[in-house]
């Protein structure tokens, strides 16, 4: 805007107090929103909701409009992360979501009227945070069916940053004979499948993540029982670690991988930031990145300043 263009021509960006004013100032700006729209979208995968497979026949209350709410909750909810600087890990267990009255709806909540998207808490809710939303619970579904490896394997890749390696050659989600047992939960399969010492290395650390995600549907709709079964929720982590469902599953991220969330969205951000991928001499700035958002309590806006200030967001102005 003018003030920005003054300031550059003025030359004071180069003044650190300046240039932190301006920051500020455009985080306050409604235009900062771009980083739920934009950023949030392109890093968690929920811009691709609308390609999700609902058949309107079988599903008629799976509507476009219920789709944009969904969307637009994971926008409004990581923009307010920014917004109020709050940590990091509120990503994964903030307590309140935005929705309107559909969405309230499908998630179960009372006393919310009217189409307009609005903040609500979820204390009494059995949802929270990223992974409570229906955006996510969607993109990383089957129609129809949920599934513990796709989530599993989402919240390590694009949440974590620690992508499990690729599956061996020739080898699908079930091998024939397990496929065929339609007496076993999708969980009793998947143990089965890990008995095959191909397939044990990757899966013991995607599936007990996914399997927290159980009472949620393949369209984030919360299921006290599923086909009279209630889900099995229990996971452990590698290093031994045990938690149920939704909450465990936050809390042990929160508490044993809170350092892997941070650099994770530290790397998409700066990437988001530059318009290009990072290469193996931007891993200086990243550290020192790191510290300076961790010296703060794991801030979200200091983690926008420090990307600022970095010299290789300074020098990529420079090259302009």
């Amino acid at each position: 805007d003018d003030q920005l263009s003054r300031a550059a021509d003025a030359g004071t960006l180069s003044d650190p107090q300046v240039l932190a004013d301006e920051v500020n100032r455009m985080l306050a700006d409604p235009k900062a929103k771009t980083l739920g729209e934009l950023f949030a979208s392109q890093w968690l995968g929920f811009g691709a909701l609308p390609y999700a497979p609902r058949d309107p026949i079988d599903n008629p209350w799976a509507t476009d409009s219920l789709v944009t709410a969904m969307q637009q909750e994971s926008a409004l909810f990581f923009s307010s992360l920014v917004t109020e600087n709050q940590p990091i890990e509120r990503l994964i267990d903030a307590k309140y979501t935005f929705v309107n009255e559909e969405l309230a709806r499908h998630y179960e909540l009372d006393q919310v009227r009217g189409p307009e998207m609005r903040r609500v808490s979820l204390e009494s809710s059995p949802r929270s945070g990223i992974l409570g939303q229906g955006s996510i619970l969607a993109i990383t579904s089957f129609p129809n069916r949920t599934s513990p490896v796709v989530r599993g394997n989402w919240i390590l890749t694009e949440l974590l940053g620690t992508p499990p390696p690729p599956p061996p050659p020739n080898v699908s989600q079930f091998d024939d004979e397990v496929a065929e047992k339609r007496n076993l939960t999708q969980r009793q399969k998947l143990e089965l499948h890990r008995n095959n010492p191909n397939c044990y290395a990757c899966h013991s650390q995607i599936d007990p993540l996914g399997f927290a995600l159980e009472q949620y549907d393949w369209f984030g709709r919360f299921k006290e029982s599923r086909r009279g079964r209630q889900p099995d929720t229990r996971g452990t982590l590698p290093d031994g670690i045990e938690f149920r469902g939704l909450l465990g599953l936050q809390n042990a991220l929160v508490n044993k991988r809170r350092d892997q969330l941070v650099e994770q969205i530290t790397r998409k951000m700066l990437t988001y930031a530059l318009g290009r991928q990072l290469e193996y001499f931007d891993e200086s700035a990243i550290k020192q990145i790191i510290q300076q958002v961790e010296d703060d309590d794991r801030r979200l806006q200091t983690l926008v300043h420090a990307i600022v200030t970095s010299d290789t967001f300074q020098l990529k102005q420079l090259a302009r």
